[in-house]
């Protein structure tokens, strides 16, 4: 079965209603191309009904493993040759009485739209990779018209395929595309996710939102696979591997993929982050649950025992910190894979103190992202390690990207992995009698009129939690008239509380790891944007997969406003 790309056709090739002749194609090349083809394609539900493709009017583009290209054209109208040409006949329009105007039919030469569309994308292709040039073959698709009388001589009678053969498509594309190219190299190979990414960055997108969140997630879990691919093309002894790579560029999934190689292989493995909230979003996820843990939740373990740990008291975190760098030499050499998350976030006495945990030989990852440092912390640089950058971001939509890059919200601009082309962010002010609250109820009322579900968008305030206006004790219940998801405090054991809501409200501090399909950072102000104000926003802003809602104070606009002109 064919890869698709993007892979939102739920809403195209199911429901009550036939698929449109397209979306019967796209199903069609699925089922009958093998796992050795992608097909990008401009069927899925933001083109339902919709005249245009992702690529203009080129309608399906096929990828072979070799990075051989196909472009399909599909056309279901009547198809004429005159004039030495191929046209394409559509039928008169009807006026606003519903009556045919007095024109004749409308033809337009196929040929000329197909090589000035090709051209269009092998133009766009070099001018984004200079030097590098797009080759791609093309097919006409004629599944509900014969081709009569002779070809033009600039028409391949190998590349038509109409109703007669059409029984022969798949055949025919495989015939097109099996073998490798002339003169082939490996050269070749390493241009394959050039341009996949580059056809992947071609889709566009008009929301039907639940759908497209769905898309979102899959496309970024495919998508940013390829940082966990290339760690494991690496050689080294003993394996020391430091990741620094941006956000959504998928060190969440590498981190998972060691977990589960140390468990398939009965190994002794741990994860260790800083934020609660993303080691209670990896526990799910990893095969050894007990074994993902906070720094200071591995910290209470070793050092607080069966003790009851008032986490409320205020120095609670030190101790607990305290304690660990003096009990870790007696859990030293103990397990066999050791994963760090958050580096960036870590004293460095506490990283030492975790790496002293792994054996001499044992597998080691340590994730970071120095543009998300938030707590003002000395870096740390693990000694004689690889390292491996990744600057793709392949979770947050392109136009988000644009946005980030145009404030400078990064020492280098951050690159768009994304398929998604996403939405201007939403811009809410607050002053006077407008307050913050009243601006994100606002703000959460117009992503929920878009479509957007309120458990899938996450309400996070600039504000650390003791200062937050929409956290502290008369915070509102219900916002825009949905409950609120709010973090209440630790049990004695240490699990966090919440109350019961559909909408998440938190901090960007406490949400950082994760990600909603709409995020609306508010209570944002500040004069100027320092560098920790700028790394408060990258991280809030790359938590959206699709949308971003900003409610700031009027001079923190304003700063925003000059940034960006």
């Amino acid at each position: 079965m064919a890869r698709l790309i993007p892979s939102d056709t739920e809403m195209t090739l199911t429901g009550e209603h036939p698929p449109a002749p397209e979306a019967r194609t796209l199903a069609r090349l699925q089922q009958g191309l093998s796992d050795q083809y992608t097909v990008f394609h401009g069927v899925h539900w933001a083109r339902a009904g919709r005249a245009n493709s992702a690529y203009g009017e080129i309608d399906f583009i096929i990828a072979s493993r070799w990075g051989r290209l196909l472009a399909i054209e599909q056309k279901d109208t009547q198809v004429i040759v005159t004039r030495g040409d191929l046209f394409a006949r559509y039928q008169p329009q009807r006026n606003r009485l519903g009556e045919r105007d007095h024109v004749d039919y409308t033809d337009k030469s196929i040929t000329t739209q197909v090589n000035r569309n090709l051209n269009a994308l092998r133009g766009e292709f070099s001018r984004r990779y200079p030097g590098r040039a797009l080759s791609m073959d093309h097919l006409l698709y004629l599944p509900a018209a014969r081709v009569e009388g002779v070809l033009p001589s600039s028409v391949d009678p190998a590349r038509v395929v109409d109703a007669d053969r059409d029984a022969d498509l798949i055949q025919v594309i495989e015939s097109l595309l099996d073998d490798p190219p002339e003169n082939f190299t490996d050269e070749m190979l390493d241009d394959i996710p050039r341009i996949h990414g580059f056809l992947s960055r071609c889709v566009d997108a008009v929301p039907d939102i639940g759908v497209l969140g769905r898309s979102a997630r899959e496309v970024t879990r495919h998508l940013s696979g390829g940082l966990s691919i290339w760690a494991e093309r690496l050689t080294m002894q003993p394996w020391r591997l430091q990741v620094r790579g941006t956000a959504g560029s998928g060190k969440t999934q590498l981190a998972l993929q060691a977990l589960l190689q140390a468990h398939e292989a009965n190994q002794a493995a741990l994860y260790v982050c800083f934020n609660r909230s993303l080691a209670d979003a990896m526990k799910p996820l990893a095969p050894n649950p007990q074994f993902v843990v906070t720094f200071h939740e591995l910290a209470r373990t070793v050092v607080g025992l069966d003790q009851v740990i008032d986490f409320s008291r205020p120095g609670v975190f030190d101790e607990l910190a305290n304690g660990f760098i003096k009990m870790s030499p007696k859990l030293a050499a103990t397990f066999d894979t050791l994963v760090i998350d958050e580096g960036q976030d870590l004293d460095p006495s506490w990283a030492e103190s975790l790496l002293a945990l792994a054996r001499p030989d044992a597998r080691m990852l340590w994730l970071e992202d120095p543009e998300q440092s938030l707590y003002q912390r000395p870096a740390f640089e693990p000694s004689g390690w690889v390292r491996l950058s990744s600057p793709v971001n392949y979770r947050s939509p392109q136009k988000l990207i644009d946005f980030i890059n145009c404030l400078g919200l990064t020492e280098q601009p951050v690159e768009s992995g994304s398929s998604v082309q996403g939405f201007d962010p939403y811009w809410l002010q607050y002053e006077g009698d407008i307050s913050s609250i009243d601006a994100t109820a606002d703000a959460v009322a117009t992503l929920v009129e878009d479509g957007f579900s309120p458990a899938n968008i996450a309400v996070l305030s600039f504000r650390g939690a003791e200062s937050a206006n929409i956290l502290g004790e008369n915070a509102p219940d219900l916002i825009a008239g949905h409950r609120v998801r709010r973090h209440v405090g630790f049990d004695a054991e240490g699990n966090a509380l919440w109350t019961d809501g559909d909408l998440l409200v938190d901090t960007v501090f406490r949400f950082k790891g994760q990600a909603a399909d709409a995020v609306v950072i508010t209570e944002i102000d500040f004069a100027e944007l320092t560098p920790r104000d700028r790394r408060k926003l990258f991280v809030g802003l790359t938590r959206a997969r699709l949308q971003v809602a900003l409610v700031t104070s009027r001079r923190a606009a304003d700063v925003m406003i000059e940034k960006l002109a």
